[in-house]
Formats: C-alpha cells, structure tokens, sequence
C-alpha cells in the first residue's frame, strides 16, 4: 500500500529518486525524460519510481511533498522540484553542489 511514509521511505533510501510518468528506459512524458535526462547526466546513480505502476502512487506523493505535479525530483531527502526547477539548478550548478553534498 502507497502511503506518504512508503514515498519517505524511499526518498529517505536513494540519494536520487524522481518521481515520474514511466521508467528511467521508458518515460512516458516529455517533462518526466527531461528530468531523468538531466539527473542523467550528473553521473550519479539515482532512483526512478513510475507513478503509473500503482493508482495510489501519486496521491501519496502529492500528500507527502505538497506538491502536485509530476515529476517530482528529490536530492538528499529534499524535494528539489520538476524538470524546469532542475534545469535551473543545473544551470547554475545549484544542483551539483547538492548532489555532490548528498553522496559525501
């Protein structure tokens, strides 16, 4: 059973996970291969969840971060935010700095 303590499980778990519509081989929407994309090319290995593998998923996510759309990226425990914020940050090496601190 999907319950925002399983999402915190599991983000408590992986220094990387996304959230996401599809597979890290399959994403099944443009944002969702965004962001697997760019978490991608840190080099770091990380997490991806399907949202779509269970219906009750994404109502337990958005419980658990507060935040309603997908995909959901988180870094070290902390909700980083989809694939335009994590573009930003990667932009301008926010993103990184945190992935660097959270695998040291």
């Amino acid at each position: 059973m999907w319950t925002p303590d399983k999402i915190k499980e599991i983000v408590d778990s992986h220094q990387i996970v996304i959230f996401a519509k599809g597979t890290k081989m399959m994403p099944m929407c443009g944002f969702s291969q965004h962001a697997i994309a760019l978490v991608g090319r840190l080099g770091k290995p990380f997490e991806v969840v399907n949202i779509f593998d269970d219906p009750n998923i994404r109502p337990a996510l958005i419980e658990f971060s507060k935040w309603p759309t997908t995909p959901q990226v988180f870094v070290g425990g902390e909700l980083i935010g989809g694939s335009d914020i994590v573009e930003e940050m990667m932009n301008d090496g926010e993103l990184q700095k945190k992935v660097e601190a959270a695998f040291a």
